[in-house]
């Protein structure tokens, strides 16, 4: 099994604001896809705002190419995939706000605290350092 996590910039203010997903392979082959959409229940598999398989795993979000920021295997990847098959319970699947969040980048930094997975989002995740007061 192999996690990605990937980006792509944001249709209009990608020179500031980037979008965040992950896609998982699986060693039986099957591929899916999951982030977090600012239209709820939009297609593919969706509980509020988090979707997987809405669009292919390499599709971009309309403002650039899509960039492979990380992938990982072994157990890291296995943390990962365990947070994701949890991601029905992300704590803010009703809510979605460009700005301050919460929104995809929320999702990605989430997923990767409770996969206890250590990585730094670009500084254009906005929303990726959002919490609830």
């Amino acid at each position: 099994m192999k996690v990605e996590l990937r980006y792509a910039p944001l249709p209009y203010i990608g020179f500031v604001a980037v979008h965040y997903w992950f896609v998982v392979y699986e060693d039986d082959g099957e591929c899916h896809r999951w982030e977090v959409w600012q239209t709820a229940n939009a297609g593919g598999r969706a509980v509020g705002h988090v979707h997987c398989d809405l669009k292919p795993p390499e599709e971009d979000v309309g403002g650039g190419p899509t960039v492979v920021a990380a992938e990982w295997m072994g157990e890291e990847a296995a943390r990962l995939k365990a947070a994701l098959d949890k991601a029905p319970h992300y704590p803010y699947c009703e809510v979605y706000r460009y700005w301050p969040g919460p929104n995809s980048n929320t999702f990605a930094a989430w997923i990767l605290r409770e996969a206890r997975v250590e990585y730094p989002l670009h500084w254009k995740a906005i929303g990726k350092d959002w919490r609830w007061k």
